[in-house]
């Protein structure tokens, strides 16, 4: 992505300062609505369109990005928000098997009784 930032960049750079060297020349501008017309160097003409260009589109691009940080925001809230989630319930579960363990040794049953080996043989 870097080198194609500097491929776009170099060559629009390039061309603007032949622009700029290669058009001293007057040239009038006038806005449709109004009757009035100046009279500006081409070069600043040119120059003067491709900074309003350059600011229209970094606000477009800053607006884009103030929507994407805040989704980011709220996906940090949310994770922050089920990881103390998830922490409560790991130690809630942590207690439930503590407690468990502990009511098995303390319900658990008596051992079978000793069977005789004639009486295990009619059992089966």
């Amino acid at each position: 992505m870097k080198y194609l930032t500097w491929l776009i960049t170099i060559p629009l750079t390039i061309f603007t300062v032949l622009f700029a060297v290669s058009n001293p020349a007057e040239v009038s501008v006038g806005i449709w609505p109004l009757e009035e017309t100046r009279k500006l160097p081409a070069w600043l003409l040119g120059l003067g369109m491709g900074g309003v260009g350059f600011f229209l589109g970094s606000l477009f691009v800053w607006i884009l990005a103030q929507r994407a940080y805040f989704r980011y925001w709220q996906e940090q809230r949310r994770a922050t928000r089920l990881e103390k989630e998830l922490e409560a319930l790991q130690a809630k579960h942590a207690a439930v098997k503590t407690d468990t363990v502990k009511t098995e040794t303390i319900t658990a049953l008596p051992p079978p009784p000793k069977v005789s080996a004639p009486v295990r043989a009619n059992l089966r």
